[in-house]
Order: structure tokens, then C-alpha cells, then sequence
């Protein structure tokens, strides 16, 4: 029989006493919401000792909020069970459904990605011929992970001053705040569609303006005001996605003033990583190192921690170590932080990211190789060989 801690069991749950469980990745529920039901295929074997050692699987997607099956999801599964390369990749049809034919029985990886909904990934073991369903949050609705609303800049028209205390209201009056010492304001929780938006501040001549929102977007602005009542020029305007929880992180912000090195949820999506680390590949300043003892796992190093020299790592005796002298313990490894909190310590001891973060669950990535830019309630005490903000979508 087909069960759920049989054909797919996260690693964080494996308590089977037959294997040496590590910590694995935080993986919010909502992340990876998959539901196994029993399919009782014709070709399952009923006896333990006969499981076939290559079967099929099959599942189908729908949406978590209506049921309905989801066509053209895209389908990554990756295991040593597949084909050399280690990755099978699949579409579903128009019922939702995809299948898995002819995999060995193991451990794999499978990531669900569409345009429309929230991508997901989770680990599972294969151990019998079988079926699951499997569901994917759409993005404008439900988990409320993406900004709808409106953020702008007002100035002053004359000669380009950033303005404060300025006055934005919506038009029905049921929504006004005030801009910050930057100029900045933020309307958030906003309807996708029409909207008007007044400003006002004493001194200066009112105006109303009608934006246009889009639904699971951000609409960026940049207004101006005039102590004349003149013909002002159009406001300008330009549409991105913004993380909810990154707004509210202070994520974008810091993005804008240019120091340190970022990235978005939508940059993640676009580059499917399989581990956290690939999130770091080719970054300037950042180098990838693996670990001497387990080449499967790689290590963070950023720039200021390349010549640090730290006490090496020792081996146990009977372990001879890797077959050529490297000097990986040496390096100084950066702090790292997970949703505000110390995660890793830093110094001598390596973040091993790939064994509790999956890229799946996170919003965004900051990455500082020096204390320019970095929060204050960052920067900690000790060596300094950097610092690493990951935030989760939660």
C-alpha cells in the first residue's frame, strides 16, 4: 500500500531510526502543500520483499483554493534514480496530470513552477508504483505573499527637493498617509484597478491624480508639486513585483541605496536553484567552496573573509581527510541570519545553507562583505567576514 510517509516523506519528519536524520531545511506548510492518496495500482507488489526496483508515478496539480487542475506546470524532479544527469523534467496536460514513468526506487526532489502561482519544492522517497495530488497557491489570491499598492516620491517641482509631510489620500478618502523625511510614501492592501490618489501639503498647490493598480503589483510613482497653479507634468509611472514581507523588512529599501548585493523572490524563480548555494554562483565578491569532507556540499566565503586565517579543522584518526591538501578550514565564514534571527554565528565554523534553508520558501537574499549598508541591529560582535540576510515568504 501507498501511503504518505511511504511515497513522499520530508526529511524533517524522518524519525525511522534507520538512517542518521540532520537538520534539514525550514519549509513553511504553505510553501509545499502535498497530499497523498492511496491509488492502489495494478502492478503494485503486495509483498515487502518483492518491491519492483523501477516504477511509475503519477500526480496531479491543482489549485489550492478552487481544485481545479492546473495545466502547463512546469515539472523538475531531480535523484540519482533518473537519467545521468540526474533530472527529469515534465509539463502537465490539461488535466493537470504528469507522470513519472520508469524511475528508480529513492530519494528525490521535486519543484512545481507556473506563471501564475507560487512555485513549490519538496523532497520525497520513492518506494512503490503509486499516485499524488499535489496543490499550488495562486499568486494574486490566498497567501497574500505579494504587494498590491502603490508607492511613490513626491518633489518639489521647481527645484527637485525631496518633499515631506506631504498629504496622500485615496480619492473616497478611506486610505491616507503621510510622506517621510524621503519623500516617500506607501499605499498598501489596495484593490487591483482605478484609483484615485490626492496630495496636498500647506504651501502648495493640491492635485488628483488616477493610477492605475495591478493586482499582485507594485505601482511605483514619482510626483511633483508646485507652490503655482500651474499645468504639472504627468506623474511617472512603472510596475514591479514586491515581497510583502520584504517591504516590511526594509528589503527594497536597502536595495535602492546601492550598498550590498540583493536578491528577489523573482529572481529566484527565474533561476531555479536546486540549493541555496546556486543562489550565490557567480556573484562578485562571493566564492563557493566544498566542503573537504563531503564534496556534495558547498560553502559560502565571502570577500572579506578570504585571507582570514583560522584554526584549522581536525580530522578524526582514522580519517585520512580529503586526497589533496586544501586549506578550506582556514577561511572566515559569514554571519548568517534567518528572518531577523542568528541562524549561524560565523568565524571558524561554515553555514552548511543547503542542509536548512530551501530556496523554495525564500523571499529574498542580502548579501554585505563589509559593514557599509548593513542594519546596525546586524552587525553583532566577533570576526566580521561578512553577513547574510535571508528572509522566508511567511
Amino acid at each position: 500500500m501507498i501511503g504518505m510517509n511511504k511515497l513522499v516523506r520530508p526529511s524533517a519528519s524522518w524519525k525511522d531510526g534507520r538512517r542518521r536524520v540532520t537538520p534539514r531545511r525550514v519549509v513553511p506548510a504553505a510553501a509545499f502543500a502535498m497530499s497523498l492518496f492511496l491509488a492502489a495500482p495494478q502492478d503494485a507488489v503486495s509483498q515487502e520483499g518483492n518491491v519492483p526496483q523501477r516504477v511509475t508515478i503519477t500526480g496531479i496539480v491543482v489549485d489550492a483554493h478552487t481544485g481545479g487542475p492546473i495545466a502547463e506546470v512546469e515539472v523538475v524532479v531531480r535523484g540519482a534514480g533518473l537519467r545521468p544527469d540526474g533530472g527529469l523534467r515534465v509539463v502537465t496536460d490539461a488535466d493537470g496530470q504528469f507522470q513519472l514513468s520508469d524511475i528508480a526506487v529513492g530519494e528525490y526532489r521535486l519543484q512545481l513552477s507556473h506563471d501564475d502561482y507560487n512555485p513549490a519544492a519538496g523532497e520525497f522517497t520513492v518506494m512503490r508504483a503509486g499516485s499524488f495530488r499535489t496543490t499550488l497557491q495562486p499568486l494574486s489570491q490566498g497567501s497574500g505573499e505579494l504587494m498590491t499598492g502603490i508607492i511613490g516620491i513626491v518633489t518639489d517641482r521647481e527645484n527637485g527637493s525631496l518633499l515631506s509631510g506631504v498629504n496622500v489620500s485615496m480619492g473616497d478618502g478611506r486610505q491616507g498617509v503621510m510622506s517621510d523625511l524621503r519623500g516617500e510614501f506607501v499605499l498598501e492592501r489596495l484593490t487591483g484597478g482605478q484609483h484615485v490618489v490626492e496630495f496636498s501639503m500647506i504651501g502648495y498647490t493640491p492635485r488628483a491624480d488616477t493610477i492605475r493598480v495591478v493586482p499582485g503589483r507594485v505601482t511605483n510613482v514619482e510626483v511633483s508639486l508646485s507652490v503655482d497653479p500651474v499645468q504639472l507634468d504627468p506623474i511617472e509611472v512603472t510596475v514591479e513585483r514586491r515581497e510583502i514581507v520584504l517591504q516590511r523588512r526594509g528589503f527594497y529599501h536597502r536595495q535602492k541605496t546601492g550598498f550590498g548585493k540583493f536578491i528577489d523572490r523573482e529572481e529566484i524563480e527565474m533561476r531555479g536553484p536546486s540549493e541555496m548555494t546556486d543562489l550565490f554562483s557567480g556573484m562578485a565578491g562571493v566564492d563557493l567552496y566544498s566542503d573537504p569532507l563531503n564534496q556534495l556540499e558547498k560553502w559560502v566565503v565571502l570577500r572579506s573573509g578570504r585571507h582570514m586565517t583560522m584554526q584549522p579543522r581536525t580530522l578524526p584518526e582514522d580519517d585520512p581527510g580529503p586526497e589533496t591538501p586544501t586549506d578550506i578550514y582556514q577561511r572566515c565564514f559569514p554571519r548568517v541570519y534567518l528572518d531577523g534571527i542568528v541562524a549561524h554565528r560565523g568565524g571558524d565554523e561554515p553555514a552548511r545553507l543547503d542542509t536548512f534553508v530551501d530556496p523554495g520558501v525564500v523571499a529574498g537574499v542580502e548579501v554585505y562583505a563589509s559593514v557599509s549598508g548593513l542594519p546596525p541591529e546586524y552587525q553583532g560582535h566577533g570576526p566580521f567576514c561578512g553577513t547574510i540576510l535571508i528572509w522566508t515568504r511567511r
